[in-house]
């Protein structure tokens, strides 16, 4: 396995995901993230990205380069939990539950920027 492999698993444990959870999140297969954990398939940089929307924190920490300060976002686990509740009891279309999804990995997308900016000063 990998360090990629090992953090994707312990970050999608450790906020209660299935691998199913997580592939409906990225819009991919369930077999994708089975292949990921297991060190046989690498995300292509777009999903890499997402990935890391996705739990808040950097494609370098994904990869193994950086510590984890995803920690230091309020709230960020109990929010993809009702996020994840919220869309599986919804009885929308799919396609306008994965439009959802996408406004909200743009969403994280900044959240995880503005956070890296904030902890860079403090580390200033």
């Amino acid at each position: 396995m990998t360090k990629f492999s090992n953090i994707l698993k312990t970050l999608r444990t450790k906020r209660g995901m299935s691998q199913a959870d997580l592939a409906r999140l990225l819009g991919i297969g369930r077999s994708t993230i089975a292949g990921y954990e297991n060190g046989t398939r690498k995300p292509d940089h777009e999903t890499l990205l997402q990935i890391a929307a996705c739990f808040q924190v950097s494609t370098d920490f994904l990869l193994g380069n950086y510590p984890d300060y995803s920690n230091e976002i309020p709230g960020y686990t109990e929010m993809m939990k009702e996020i994840n509740q919220l869309l599986h009891s919804t009885p929308l279309p799919a396609d306008k539950k994965n439009e959802i999804m996408n406004e909200l990995l743009d969403y994280f997308r900044w959240k995880v920027e503005q956070a890296q900016q904030n902890l860079a000063e403090k580390r200033e």
